[in-house]
């Protein structure tokens, strides 16, 4: 099989869209002159220009009757006769295997169970909920289930121009995260950094959405260092200003995969998220976690790994 129409579907934020990038990246390898129409909400649609790979992106209308939404989607695009159709979702979905149906592609690969909407995937590839793999691998797999890791030439790149020059070197710390248990403490973050700089020069920069601003100033008012608050009001501003620091001082989000798509060093704090389902996939990422709080990971642990991506 050669496929050379081939529609990928991945719903959910920004992590979730670099995640399926592999299985991108894999079709255009396995498959020359392939053309991969990407599916995706709206809210990881900013993102599609600084990718490598995709022809075409579909963005899916938000809707309170999401059924209905994606049903008026497929009808639209169902006339380009995909000859494969993939649901990247690394867990059987209702809704997408009736997406991939009603598109009418010749081929439909998900992941699924015994359940009845399974029986719409006509190259199912079975679910197993102890399976212990990245959501990248998890993706590659749906095509090929002989990858056990993410090779290098396959994981997501950007291409991003930076916009701004800082004479120093830089560590990015960001205070806006929707994952309370993934924002470490004001003053922890102060006095590992406030260490830190006693060993070696570096300038801070701390970014935020502008509803976040005056906590950006409070923690900036507490380190020794060189600071400065730069608030990123649209994701453009927001992709630039991280390509152009040094290095990531960040808890887990979608943030840690636009970091390691740039290479960038980084130490990332997960709370609660699995590392070995989520982790940025990077050799220059030092991934720590506690199953509740990153506030319950040791101090001393945190500075010797921030040290360590500055010293």
């Amino acid at each position: 099989m050669n496929p050379q129409q081939i529609g990928i579907v991945r719903r959910n934020g920004l992590g979730d869209l670099l995640c399926v990038m592999p299985l991108v990246n894999l079709c255009k390898e396995r498959f020359p002159g392939c053309q991969v129409t990407l599916f995706v909400d709206g809210r990881s649609a900013p993102l599609l220009p600084y990718l490598e790979g995709v022809d075409q992106a579909i963005v899916l209308p938000s809707s309170t009757n999401k059924y209905a939404a994606l049903v008026k989607t497929a009808w639209a695009h169902r006339y380009q006769k995909f000859d494969l159709l993939i649901s990247a979702k690394p867990s059987p979905m209702k809704l997408l295997n009736l997406f991939l149906y009603s598109l009418r592609g010749k081929d439909r690969i998900a992941y699924v169970d015994k359940a009845w909407h399974s029986r719409l995937i006509n190259r199912p590839q079975p679910y197993d909920p102890r399976e212990e793999r990245h959501q990248m691998v998890k993706s590659l797999r749906l095509l090929d289930p002989s990858f056990e890791t993410v090779p290098p030439s396959l994981r997501p790149r950007l291409n991003v121009k930076p916009s701004h020059q800082f004479e120093s070197r830089t560590i990015l710390v960001s205070v806006t995260n929707n994952r309370l248990g993934s924002t470490l403490d004001a003053d922890k973050t102060q006095r590992i950094l406030n260490r830190a700089y006693g060993k070696t020069s570096f300038k801070v920069v701390i970014n935020c959405e502008p509803a976040d601003r005056d906590q950006a100033d409070l923690l900036a008012k507490g380190l020794d260092m060189p600071t400065e608050v730069i608030p990123t009001p649209s994701f453009d501003q927001f992709l630039s200003l991280i390509a152009s620091v040094d290095a990531f001082f960040i808890g887990d989000g979608g943030i840690m995969h636009l970091a390691a798509a740039l290479s960038k060093p980084q130490v990332v704090l997960f709370g609660g998220t699995k590392i070995w389902e989520w982790a940025p996939l990077s050799e220059k990422a030092i991934c720590l976690g506690d199953p509740h709080n990153v506030n319950f990971i040791p101090e001393e642990i945190i500075q010797q790994a921030v040290e360590k991506i500055l010293l």
